[in-house]
């Protein structure tokens, strides 16, 4: 016993140690009362906990981080400290450790490698606990991309004419993608790709990309508060089911606001999808859905069409008015649902006519029901 606690002690004085040995390393690309003149020196010279602060300038380099550090630009502005890739088939940054925090950079230069893969601005690669906040990303294959990564978060930065995505994550789940600002992307603009459950994509604006927030063979995503427009597609899943999608606002895209195909158990609630080309809510062979207090208005093509194959879907005080063709138009009525609500204008039902009839007719049959009792 005594010596089990003699090995505890020892195990604490060696954390308090550990914590007291974090230190902060300065870079300076003039060296200029700075300890490295570049950020891999810094970093292959740190230990765990030390934090990395860099000076204004111009760094041209790929950095490689294995330890768990914190990266900050000492301005915390990214437009006076800027990371170009010395090599543009790597990553600028590539990290393998947990707990890293990367802050207050412009990040550009990350182009394809010799295998044809495009690279990433910053990449995590089974990397868990960290933070990328801050950052401007311009001129890379991916601004920011992520494999096997989980509870990391990504907020507060944006991407630029991208060659293929502002933000992609793949097999990565419970990370927290939040305010970003993603422009002229030629691909998505947030990808969420297989096995990348849990995730929540909040807040953020996407902006003339191919596609705005794009779910593929995922679940159980919160995508809420992002805006799209002038994109192909504003919100598209594709075998993505148990997601929600709440308080978007998708408009002026080539296609649809929000499409679904193949999807099932998915919420749409209380979104915004108007002036798209096409259609405002699209379902394809999209089952057991909920839509409620949506607005498809103003749309070119329908506001909200549930096409073929697409049943049990539960619409429920949705608005759509003023679209190009019809405002609901559901190929199935018989196998979905179709719901007005006491909280909001009742939704434009298909067939209005046909139900007014049955209703006029159940009124008469009744009326003339009960006189006969008497």
């Amino acid at each position: 016993m005594k010596k089990m606690f003699l090995f505890l002690i020892l195990l604490f004085m060696l954390a308090i140690i550990s914590r007291a040995g974090a230190v902060t390393i300065t870079v300076d690309d003039d060296v200029e009362g700075a300890i490295y003149k570049s950020i891999q020196n810094a970093v292959d010279n740190a230990t765990d906990g030390d934090t990395i602060l860099v000076y204004p300038g111009n760094y041209t380099e790929n950095v490689y981080v294995d330890k768990e550090l914190k990266i900050l630009s000492l301005s915390g502005n990214p437009a006076d400290t800027v990371i170009r890739a010395a090599n543009s088939e790597n990553d600028v940054f590539s990290v393998v450790a947990d707990n890293v925090t990367i802050s207050g950079f412009s990040i550009t230069g990350a182009r394809i490698d010799q295998y044809g893969d495009d690279k990433a601005g910053i990449y995590f690669e089974g990397v868990n606990n960290s933070i990328i906040k801050n950052n401007n990303f311009s001129s890379n294959g991916y601004g920011i991309s992520l494999l096997d990564s989980y509870n990391n978060i990504l907020a507060d930065n944006s991407a630029y004419m991208s060659t293929i995505g502002g933000i992609f994550l793949w097999n990565s789940s419970k990370n927290k993608v939040d305010n970003n600002l993603i422009n002229a992307i030629k691909h998505q603009g947030i990808f969420i790709y297989t096995f990348s459950n849990n995730n929540e994509i909040s807040n953020n604006t996407v902006n003339y990309s191919r596609s705005g927030i794009d779910l593929v063979y995922c679940e159980n995503n919160t995508i809420v508060n992002n805006t799209i427009s002038n994109t192909f597609s504003g919100i598209l899943l594709i075998e993505s089911n148990c997601s929600s999608l709440i308080n978007n606002v998708v408009k002026l895209n080539d296609w649809s606001g929000i499409d679904l195909e193949y999807s099932a158990e998915n919420t749409l609630y209380n979104n915004t999808a108007s002036f798209n080309n096409n259609n405002g809510i699209y379902l394809v062979e999209s089952s057991d859905n909920r839509l409620d207090h949506n607005n498809a208005s103003n749309n070119m093509g329908y506001g909200i069409n549930i096409n073929n194959s697409s049943r049990n879907n539960i619409l429920t005080g949705n608005i759509a008015n003023s679209n190009g063709k019809e405002n609901i138009h559901v190929v199935d009525p018989e196998n979905n649902t179709i719901n007005g609500s006491a909280n909001s204008p009742a939704q434009e039902l298909p067939f209005r006519g046909f139900v007014l009839a049955i209703i006029a007719i159940t009124t008469i049959a009744l009326i003339f029901r009960k006189r006969g009792y008497k």
